[in-house]
């Protein structure tokens, strides 16, 4: 309707009414104040008139035209309307055919809404000031509050002017979301984690009442509310939100409040804006009081006013009139604009609501625009935590023994499902400082780390996403993320060391050999000979001496072997030698026994019953210089940032073997880690804390060090967040209380594992049948042998039996002289065999 080509025809088709109509006003005497309303604002303006106390008889008319075909008819009927009902002046939001009309019948036009230039006529009013002003406003308050960059939000066109004011002064960075009139939670939260990724503190806020509420419930969401750092700024000239700021008092917020309305002026709840109860109680003072100038100079003069006559000198009343309403002086330039007006800051600061200071469009020579006051109150009252009496969001990531799913999982809810160190750590922390939480787990099963497009992923990218509200996990802090979210004090150190799988030892079934080398044990064989030897001819030397005695001996070398042979077992035999030489060289050979025996008996037994880790790799160094072994350790966490990243030669060089000549080494999570490294030649690096409970709870691996790189593992939340102090805090009071050391022994000390890194006196095993099933096959073996050679020995002995048997036989029938021969010399044999033994 405003376009040029519209008021033109307008133009055109009201000059034609106005050759159509003629009539004469004049000596019509006027009996009270009507005033045309438009039919959307009659009962503003009706709310208005009740709660003023006009003495005067006003009468508000409704100038609705009804339903018009085109702008020639609206014009139509809506002069007729003005005329018809004796118009004496308009109020309410301006249109541009009323414009027309009674601009053309001399009638004042008070508009409650801003105007082109091109449409401002002789008697139209701006009651509501230009937008122009409100702009520089802001500019200066964020100028004098020393803000560099700030944020604008802004849901209409007005919002466009203030930006277009803030981005022609290059002193402030200034970032700009418009938001849909009636915006959604996602679409206002996507805005603020935008915001908060650029590290904008400070906020302007161009909205309605419903846009600014969803924006500080999202904020407070956020923790973006609190101050410091946050900052906010909002222009609300009919100070529409005082009962949306008001619901934040608990939280030490930083609000200034820029309001069109008088800091001294309340205005009762109506169905209706504020800003337009207030504007048009503005108007309606403003109209009364200068028809009451009017009256009073007509009375004084004796003068009838006409309608005609009423008209054109209330619109020359109004132009000089001075009132004081609800937004402040009423005072129009020469344009009929809105000048030397006021803006009140109010500031609201936690539970204080304080007027902050004045903004004048036209302030006094040598005077600034902006007047800011010094208000006393307690700035030193202790700051309310900003997550107390709130459920925060709590991301997590799957990793033993920080947070785990319970066995019964699937039978159990919410925080319920998990437990593990970082389970317990954010329950002692929400329980200390008073609020619930809820956790989730990550959806892609990462730490976080930038990607190439600058976005991030894992827990990083859901704390700048705005989904989670801080992150409690094995999340190691160093500079790349620090640059994106913030962290506390660090409520853990970790190192990074290597985990592998503990190498099979070979066993043999003739282990128990192992206690003497073969250089002894041919040592062994040969004195067992040689003792053996010797032995024999010194008894058989001395075998003169003992038949002089009356004894008859008769040494054999396989006496002599089984007497040497017993005494090395500790076996008893029958008798021993009767030789002095004989019996010295027998004492020789039970001493050497002695200490040969149990020296391989002490030997046996640490051989047998301890397990020694005998490794290739003991170090990152060894590791670094081999190829057989691969090596590796999770996608986009920190240790692949610190390989990434090192100057150190031998991890720049593992890093190149990782990512180029063995990519498939890296791996998607620590599951998938852990089982490489129990199913192949695989290192990988990871966290010490976390390989530490994994070598507890899993036998067949170990650990390797040298740990290195030590890092802290903290809590993370948004850039900017304001509660991070109180979590730091209650960290280091933790470690006081000394929970976390309590939490820390839960989980770590209960080990099910022997320490491999232990001395062998300090820690055995029980032998395997591996390890001894030598000596069951020799003793099976000695079974076997002396079996067949006690057969053999039957048989033989049955040979001879039956061979003398048949000797006998022929013996017997020879005479009896020679029988006794044959005994005489068997008896003679009989006892050379006993001789020894």
């Amino acid at each position: 309707m405003s376009s040029p080509k519209v008021e033109k025809v307008m133009k055109s088709s009201l000059t034609i009414l106005f050759v159509m109509v003629s009539i004469d006003y004049t000596g019509a005497v006027l009996n009270d104040l009507r005033i045309g309303v438009t039919r959307s604002w009659l009962p503003i303006v009706q709310s208005a008139l009740d709660a003023s106390n006009v003495s005067l008889p006003v009468e508000l008319v409704d100038i609705y035209p009804g339903n018009t075909r085109s702008t020639f008819d609206t014009i139509d009927k809506t002069h007729s309307a003005v005329e018809r009902m004796n118009v004496h002046a308009v109020i309410g939001p301006y249109e541009p055919a009323l414009g027309l009309v009674v601009e053309s019948l001399n009638i004042p036009y008070l508009s409650t809404t801003q105007v082109s230039s091109k449409s401002l006529h002789r008697n139209t009013f701006q009651i509501m000031p230009e937008m122009q002003w409100s702009a520089e406003a802001i500019l200066d308050i964020a100028q004098t509050y020393g803000w560099e960059k700030i944020s604008v939000f802004y849901d209409d066109d007005s919002g466009v002017q203030v930006l277009e004011e803030l981005m022609t002064n290059h002193t402030i960075v200034v970032r700009a979301w418009r938001l849909p009139l009636k915006a959604r939670s996602r679409q206002i939260r996507n805005a603020l984690v935008e915001m908060r990724k650029v590290l904008v503190e400070k906020s302007v806020v161009l909205c309605s009442k419903e846009n600014t509420h969803l924006l500080l419930e999202e904020a407070r969401d956020l923790a973006m509310l609190s101050t410091p750092p946050y900052g906010w700024l909002f222009y609300d000239p009919g100070d529409e939100g005082q009962k949306v700021f008001t619901k934040y008092v608990e939280i030490a917020v930083n609000f200034t409040v820029v309001t069109l309305l008088d800091f001294n002026h309340t205005i009762e709840s109506y169905d209706h804006s504020r800003l337009d109860f207030a504007l048009a109680s503005d108007a309606l003072q403003l109209v009364t009081s200068s028809f009451s100038i009017l009256e009073e100079s007509a009375s004084a003069t004796n003068t009838d006013l006409s309608n005609d006559g009423v008209r054109f000198q209330l619109s020359r009343a109004i132009k000089n009139n001075m009132e004081s309403g609800y937004t402040g002086y009423l005072d129009f330039n020469s344009e009929g604009r809105r000048s030397n007006f006021t803006l009140t800051l109010t500031a609201i600061t936690g539970d204080f609501n304080y007027l902050r200071g004045h903004w004048f469009s036209d302030p006094p020579e040598l005077y600034r625009p902006l007047v800011l006051y010094t208000q006393q109150f307690p700035f030193n009252r202790s700051t309310p935590f900003p997550l107390r009496g709130r459920t925060a969001r709590v991301v997590m990531i799957e990793e033993r023994p920080f947070t785990m799913k319970k066995r019964d999982h699937m039978l159990r809810r919410g925080n319920d499902k998990f437990e593990g160190f970082s389970v317990d750590l954010i329950d002692e922390v929400a329980r200390m400082l008073g609020f619930d939480y809820e956790i989730y787990l990550v959806n892609d099963g990462k730490f976080g780390s930038k990607l190439p497009s600058g976005e991030w992923n894992g827990m990083i990218g859901e704390l700048l996403a705005g989904n989670a509200t801080m992150s409690v996990a094995p999340l190691s802090i160093n500079a790349q993320r620090e640059e994106a979210v913030d962290f506390t004090k660090p409520f853990k150190t970790r190192y990074i060391s290597v985990l592998m799988r503990i190498p099979r030892r070979e066993t043999s079934y003739f282990e128990f050999l192992n206690p003497l080398s073969p250089i002894v044990w041919i040592c062994t064989l040969c004195a067992f000979v040689v003792v053996s030897v010797v032995l024999y001819a010194l008894e058989r030397i001395g075998r003169d001496k003992t038949q002089e005695s009356g004894d008859s001996i008769e040494i054999t070398v396989r006496e002599s072997f089984w007497f040497i042979f017993g005494s090395l077992l500790q076996g008893n035999t029958d008798s021993t030698p009767c030789t002095i030489p004989g019996r010295i060289l027998t004492s020789a050979w039970w001493f050497f026994a002695l200490i040969l025996i149990s020296s391989y008996t002490a030997n046996l037994a640490a051989f047998l019953t301890v397990k020694k880790i005998n490794t290739p790799i003991k170090s990152v160094t060894d590791l670094a210089q081999q190829t057989k072994i691969k090596y590796g350790t999770v996608k986009d966490s920190g240790i692949m940032s610190f390989f990434k990243n090192t100057n150190i030669e031998h991890f720049s060089k593992m890093w190149a073997q990782m990512s180029e000549v063995e990519p498939d080494s890296m791996v998607e999570n620590t599951t998938e880690g852990f089982q490489k490294v129990r199913n192949e030649d695989y290192a990988f690096f990871w966290d010490t804390t976390v390989n530490k409970y994994q070598t507890i709870s899993d036998c067949d691996v170990m650990e390797i060090g040298p740990a290195f790189d030590p890092k802290g593992f903290g809590i993370g939340v948004p850039p900017g967040a304001t509660y991070r102090e109180e979590l730091s805090m209650s960290i280091l009071r933790l470690s006081d209380q000394g929970k976390l050391h309590e939490i820390e022994t839960k989980w770590w000390d209960n080990t099910k594992c022997p320490d491999m890194t232990k001395s062998s006196t300090d820690e055995t095993s029980s032998l395997q049948i591996d390890n001894v099933a030598g000596v069951f096959f020799i003793l099976v073996g000695g079974i076997v042998i002396a079996a067949i050679v006690c057969l053999g020995e039957y048989f033989t002995s049955a040979m001879i039996k039956a061979s003398k048997l048949a000797v006998a036989k022929k013996v017997s029938a020879k005479p009896k002289d020679k029988a006794g021969t044959f005994a005489s010399a068997s008896s003679r044999g009989d006892a050379e065999r006993d001789s020894f033994l």
